[in-house]
């Protein structure tokens, strides 16, 4: 039992892993994969919606320039001042420009010696900070948009001073044009959409020093940095157009791609909260995780039923093989369910009938034998006394045959040893061990010379003896003496029973099986009661009056010992039916 039972768990624990372990690699493989393909989309996601409002972006940045590029063009500075009409279309420009799509907290002209000249403000209370020595150095002789650093209003409003350098005809530096831009209301319009991204989606316009600009975030997530917002280098710094996967200010994970706007040294980013990323494929996961449970205890309960219709079989037979060892030789196995089970546990059982036959039949062959070599010397030992009365009884049968009293008498005692000496004769012949002498002869050779031996005695009843030969000139290779003393046996013992007038058959053929040869000997007597037909070849039964009950016996020794096998049964039409069947296998 505990090894059977160790032998199941064996079983169990390797068929779960055999099916565990490409359950885990298969799901790992679909989650990793699936991250990946998640990661892809994204990546094409986050970089459409980037590249859509990089172009509304660089469509802000021309229009702005083209406003301030229109101021310039409409001033004609002599000597660093403005003649009136100039002042008249400065200020129908500017409040253009106030109307225009950016929204401008200041504006101030001024000379070539930084002194304004004019300025206009939005709340006329408000005072215009002065540009710093690092925005001034950065006006030259090009007419080009700048850009200053930002600063926050009490509002949490982003300021961002822009300016451009006004040329005279001469392309000398005649005006500077600063002014402050709401980048908080300017680019509302353009970047605080984002409805094409996840509900987590932001989108942040940051400086080339890494300072926000402009940052559109759903309600949820606006102002929930406790800080200022940071950015690592990678990000602003390249690689550009790359998924980057970082932790945003409250350490949440997120996807980042980032684009730069070299025009005005900005970069643009767009991200997304990875978790909301990975909503749909953690649903999958989930719903995985659920299948894969499912699999897995139907995996184990498979593999438990698998263990034990394994190992229970094995219990079973241990257990019956402890009883059969303990004396209970009559346990056998139970039928299984399993057919290959169940084959194997008939194979099982048959042995064990064979073995308790075989057992049965040694115990009966030692008895046997003891019984034969104990009669082999009484028969020696009453043979030369039965002669001696034998010789003496014939000499008294001379003496009074002319009583006819003291003749019968003397004839009677006469017959009895006879039956006596033939009695001894084949309780030897039984007794003895055969020594096979093999041969090569003839089915005809052997039934013609049984047929020569018993031609009287069956003339005595007047029988016919046919002889029916359908192996023709087939070699026989047996013991020619033993085959024609178990085939006189059989005939004399058909001959015994048979009618008068009747017929014996004596009949050569192939085996059925192939390979071997049988011989028949049929008569037309009472044939064989169903009782009988399992005792007849046993020794010492006999079902005459008269008989030793060993010619069978002798029939059976002879073929088994040629390898071959004997059969009792009765015709169909009536009369009993011998057969001796030869298959080549000698003892």
């Amino acid at each position: 039992m505990p090894q059977s039972s160790n032998l199941k768990r064996k079983i169990f624990i390797y068929m779960a892993l055999a099916g565990l372990v490409p359950l885990l690699v298969l799901a790992f493989q679909n989650h990793y994969f699936g991250k990946r393909a998640i990661e892809k989309l994204e990546i094409e996601h986050l970089s459409y919606s980037l590249k859509s409002r990089m172009l509304w972006l660089r469509e802000w940045t021309r229009h702005t320039r083209k406003e301030f590029f229109r101021i310039g063009t409409q001033l004609a500075a002599k000597d660093g001042r403005l003649a009136r009409e100039d002042l008249t279309a400065l200020d129908f420009a500017v409040q253009a420009l106030f109307k225009g799509h950016s929204r401008y907290k200041s504006l101030t002209v001024y000379d070539q010696n930084w002194s304004v000249i004019r300025q206009f403000n939005e709340n006329p209370q408000a005072v215009i900070p002065a540009p710093s020595d690092n925005f001034k150095k950065k006006f030259g002789t090009a007419d080009v948009l700048l850009a200053d650093r930002q600063y926050q209003t009490p509002d949490q409003d982003i300021i961002l001073s822009i300016g451009q350098t006004v040329l005279d005809r001469n392309r000398h530096p005649a005006l500077y044009i600063i002014g402050e831009m709401n980048m908080t209301n300017s680019l509302k319009r353009v970047l605080s959409d984002t409805s094409d991204l996840d509900e987590s989606g932001k989108i942040y316009l940051v400086a080339g020093d890494g300072s926000l600009l402009y940052q559109a975030a759903p309600v949820a997530y606006e102002n929930t940095c406790p800080g200022a917002i940071t950015f690592p280098d990678q990000l602003l710094q390249g690689p550009y157009w790359q998924l980057q996967k970082r932790r945003d200010c409250q350490g949440v994970s997120v996807f980042s791609v980032a684009a730069p706007i070299p025009e005005m040294d900005w970069i643009l980013i767009v991200e997304v909260d990875k978790m909301h990323a990975m909503k749909e494929i953690e649903r999958y996961i989930g719903i995985g995780s659920s299948t894969a449970l499912a699999i897995l205890i139907l995996i184990l309960i498979g593999s438990w039923r698998t263990a034990s219709n394994v190992a229970d079989p094995l219990d079973e037979l241990a257990r019956v093989a402890r009883h059969i060892s303990a004396g209970n030789h009559q346990e056998r196995l139970p039928v299984f369910k399993d057919r290959y089970l169940n084959d194997v546990g008939e194979a099982f059982n048959a042995m064990l009938d064979t073995l308790d036959a075989n057992k049965r039949l040694m115990i009966q062959t030692i008895s046997l034998s003891a019984v034969g070599k104990l009669s082999s010397s009484i028969v020696h030992e009453m043979r030369n006394p039965l002669s001696s009365v034998k010789i003496n009884l014939q000499a008294l049968a001379r003496k009074v045959k002319d009583d006819p009293a003291y003749a019968e008498m003397a004839g009677i005692a006469i017959s009895q040893v006879k039956r006596l000496e033939s009695m001894f004769s084949d309780l030897l012949h039984f007794s003895k061990p055969i020594q096979l002498h093999l041969e090569e002869t003839s089915f005809q050779q052997i039934a013609e010379e049984v047929r020569e031996i018993l031609t009287q005695k069956a003339a005595d009843k007047i029988i016919s003896l046919e002889i029916i030969d359908n192996l023709g000139n087939t070699p026989l290779t047996v013991d020619r003496n033993q085959v024609i003393q178990a085939l006189i046996n059989l005939v004399d013992n058909a001959l015994q029973w048979s009618p008068e007038k009747g017929t014996v058959q004596v009949i050569g053929e192939q085996a059925p099986a192939g390979g071997g040869f049988t011989i028949i000997v049929k008569d037309q007597g009472p044939g064989i009661r169903e009782e009988q037909l399992s005792n007849l070849f046993q020794p010492f039964y006999t079902t005459r009056e008269v008989g030793t009950g060993l010619g069978l016996a002798n029939v059976k020794k002879i073929v088994e010992f040629h390898g071959g096998s004997v059969f009792a049964g009765n015709n169909p039409d009536g009369g009993a039916r011998f057969s001796m069947t030869f298959n080549g296998r000698l003892r």
